[in-house]
């Protein structure tokens, strides 16, 4: 059994990736802050916590004490922030970190990137040699392009790495922009699709990113290698057509001209200016959803056998979670 330390292990894909490697036996060290939540983790053996933050190179380094391998998936991956630096500090300047102290003691590291990483797609998938920076308007996007390249730089240093490119992840527990949309579309409250919805997605149930990147945790013949762990590439408004479906919604998602989105996106950008709080979207989201994300994980399923659940099966397990979620936050 292997001494991990997992940056990360607290968030969306997180929690199952830290109950996976946890039910397999292996002796799990925790990176959180004081806010952390790890009630998902309570009664469960093997687990150490170690406060601190990533962007503290001298508490890693501490974290990373008699460590056989570093799952670092930690990054800040909201579409706004109330101080920008953080989220280059986080996403840039923390895998930095990472990388560096993973290289010094040759700690085998797994990171947990980013589709965002490599950049808008044509409408064909494309495969894990594929860089663009078309858009990447989110500063989210910007930094995890950035992160990617910075740890291509430490494998020419022979960092012993194996990157990760999850597709748009959907599951239980998720509360961010693709997840936000499967919860309001359940809840009847979606407002509706920017433009025609005619742009590709690619979408992967959180579960599947977790059988893939534990798949590998005795492979050492990886390093070096990037891996695109996608899942179904389908357009927009066929995902929400089936999402609506799916929830027992009568009439599918109503779509809104862009111009009409891009307007109501700059009025959630000045409430945000006025009250200090996380927009319900903005212009750069809405400019994301007008480019194709389309990629092919032929890759994975050849060399790591991963494979993909379809689409419908992971929405209703996914779309039941929020059922019943909506329903607790009635009481």
């Amino acid at each position: 059994m292997a001494n991990v330390l997992i940056t990360g292990g607290t968030g969306f894909i997180g929690v199952p990736l830290v109950r996976k490697l946890q039910s397999l036996g292996h002796n799990l060290k925790l990176l959180v802050r004081e806010s952390s939540d790890i009630t998902p983790f309570e009664g469960l053996k093997n687990i150490e916590y170690f406060y601190g933050d990533i962007r503290d190179i001298e508490i890693l380094y501490k974290a990373a004490e008699s460590i056989d391998l570093i799952y670092h998936l930690a990054a800040y991956t909201r579409m706004w922030a109330k101080d920008k630096s953080i989220i280059e500090d986080i996403n840039v300047k923390g895998t930095e970190n990472i990388a560096q102290i993973a290289l010094e003691k040759n700690i085998r590291l797994i990171y947990i990137s980013s589709f965002i990483a490599l950049g808008g797609t044509p409408i064909d998938p494309v495969d894990e040699t594929y860089e663009c920076e078309d858009g990447l308007y989110l500063d989210y996007a910007k930094t995890k392009f950035q992160a990617k390249k910075l740890i291509k730089d430490f494998i020419n240093k022979d960092l012993n790495v194996t990157i990760f490119y999850p597709g748009i992840v959907y599951g239980p527990r998720d509360f961010n922009i693709f997840g936000q949309i499967i919860l309001d579309i359940t809840a009847r409250k979606f407002l509706g699709c920017p433009g025609k919805g005619d742009n590709i997605g690619n979408f992967v149930y959180v579960n599947d990113i977790v059988d893939g990147v534990v798949s590998v945790i005795d492979r050492n013949d990886l390093k070096g290698e990037d891996f695109i762990l996608g899942g179904i590439n389908i357009k927009f408004k066929d995902w929400l057509d089936l999402i609506a479906e799916i929830a027992g919604n009568k009439k599918n998602p109503r779509h809104f001209p862009m111009s009409f989105a891009k307007l109501y996106a700059s009025l959630c950008e000045l409430k945000t200016k006025l009250t200090k709080t996380m927009p319900y979207t903005n212009r750069s989201t809405v400019k994301m959803i007008n480019h194709n994300w389309s990629y092919s994980s032929e890759k994975a399923i050849e060399k790591l056998g991963y494979k993909i659940t379809p689409l419908r099966d992971g929405l209703v397990e996914t779309i039941k979670w929020y059922k019943e979620y909506i329903e607790k936050e009635k009481n």
